[in-house]
């Protein structure tokens, strides 16, 4: 399946679909193809440090994983060096870049891509440029790194439109070096997206794979994703505000803290910050059939606070990235 037949494949991913027909829509002629990367978290220190001996530091810790949520990228080659670029989260903003010369200026959601692109550019992948159309569906207050996904994605989708799977075509490998070298981020997460396999954390240097193993003997392991909203007003992820209040914040953080705690009491055998520091959620590794009991006293927990009901996602561990079409 090509990206030209997304749109109109109607066995294809809704995600997928819109976004073909967006690319179709603002560039006036179909993509060439649609990468999907997953979102990436890191196996962090311990939530709650003082609990029972069974939430203490994993052996794993420190280890990073492909969790089963995407960003896409609808791509098509351009032979003039310039980049346009546009977004489903960002409907009323785009920009049009070049990828040799003085940098231009990108929108902020635009920024770390561009610099992702302009470093392929400057080792001689992709310097024609791209027409490109991002979706990621996720907010950063869910938990989990956009940044190195997008990086990923965009790079992934310009080298295979350029090179495809030619001898001049850059390995995932040489990806990752470059990225690594140009754009600040988290190494290990962009291996993570890179190299990734179901069911498996993968060594920070990216070295080695190692399966999750379910509690309970189901064949995959049973996480959860628990994130702090913030009072109305005091979010910074809402329209009407930039930043949160430090009060709210510290709300937030104390209402994690408690929840993380009861979900422990309810039958969560560990609780972990899904990064190198904490944040505002926590992952949360339970046997499935404790899933309900443990999302019930979690969301109790905020309630008892007068705080609003926190995110509860749902976590897989993905394998890497792959071209949808």
């Amino acid at each position: 399946m090509s990206g030209a037949d997304l749109a109109r494949r109607a066995t294809a991913d809704p995600l997928l679909r819109l976004l073909s027909h967006g690319f179709a829509t603002t560039y006036r002629r179909p993509p060439e193809a649609v990468w999907r990367a997953p979102y990436a978290f890191r196996a962090g220190a311990p939530a709650v440090p003082s609990a029972a001996p069974a939430t203490g530091s994993p052996p794993w810790a420190g280890w990073c994983a492909a969790a089963g949520h995407y960003v896409d990228v609808a791509v098509a080659p351009r032979a003039d060096g310039v980049l346009r670029c546009a977004s489903l989260n960002h409907p009323a903003e785009a920009a049009e870049l070049p990828l040799t010369g003085p940098a231009g200026r990108a929108p902020d959601w635009a920024a770390r891509p561009y610099a992702a692109l302009r470093a392929l550019a400057a080792a001689g992948c992709g310097r024609g440029g791209a027409d490109l159309h991002l979706n990621a569906p996720l907010p950063e207050a869910v938990g989990l790194p956009v940044a190195e996904p997008l990086e990923c994605a965009v790079a992934l989708a310009v080298a295979d439109a350029h090179a495809g799977r030619g001898p001049d075509a850059p390995s995932r490998h040489r990806l990752a070096a470059l990225l690594d070298a140009a754009v600040p981020g988290d190494d290990g997460l962009r291996r993570a997206v890179l190299f990734a396999r179901a069911g498996h954390l993968l060594a920070p240097d990216g070295s080695t794979h190692r399966p999750l193993r379910a509690l309970d003997g189901a064949p995959d392991p049973c996480l959860l994703l628990l994130t702090a909203r913030l009072p109305p007003g005091t979010d910074p992820d809402a329209d009407d505000s930039t930043a949160a209040a430090p009060g709210a914040r510290a709300a937030g953080a104390a209402g994690l803290a408690a929840a993380a705690r009861a979900a422990l009491d309810a039958g969560a055998r560990s609780a972990w910050w899904p990064g190198a520091r904490p944040g505002r959620g926590v992952l949360l590794l339970l046997p499935a059939h404790r899933r309900a009991a443990v999302r019930a006293a979690a969301v109790a927990s905020f309630r008892r606070r007068d705080l609003p009901v926190p995110r509860v996602l749902r976590i897989t561990l993905a394998a890497a990235a792959r071209r949808e079409g």
